[in-house]
């Protein structure tokens, strides 16, 4: 009963009380918002290295991945025989590790591969990935031609 009582005597100052914690919430979330639609910070330039990748380079390394016909995590690929085998191709430091293999495709694709075999990935402690395998380059194997039957 004292409790309603008091409720009664105090109802303005419990309306002002609630108005300006609402109030400073409003602040805070604006102010969240605009720390994120701040730009970057310059990176300092021994981290450049780790910065984001310029556009035009993650252009370049998507069209000569383009010119990987196949990927395997084995040695061979199927339906196609490898005729040469070229070198080793290792790249690191990307973000993720879709990043990773589609710089390793424009590698192997640099060297005049156009298949990757023994793909594999790796994910360091500080969230990098890297991606290594072998290129190669391959051809589509002739198809068999079907056995007649003979009676």
């Amino acid at each position: 009963m004292d409790f309603l009582l008091w409720l009664q005597h105090h109802r303005t100052f419990l309306l002002y009380t609630v108005a300006v914690l609402l109030g400073l919430v409003f602040l805070e979330r604006l102010a969240r918002a605009v720390r994120r639609a701040r730009k970057p910070a310059p990176l300092h330039p021994k981290l450049q290295p780790y910065a984001g990748r310029p556009a035009a380079d993650i252009e370049a390394d998507r069209e000569a991945s383009a010119k990987i016909i196949a990927t395997s995590s084995t040695g061979s690929v199927a339906g196609y025989e490898i005729v040469q085998q070229i070198e080793a191709v290792f790249v690191e430091g990307y973000r993720t590790p879709q990043e990773a293999t589609e710089a390793l495709k424009a590698a192997a694709a640099r060297k005049g591969a156009n298949a990757i075999i023994n793909l594999s990935q790796q994910r360091s402690t500080a969230g990098r990935s890297t991606s290594q395998g072998d290129a190669v380059v391959v051809r589509p194997t002739a198809p068999k031609a079907p056995e007649s039957k003979r009676e």
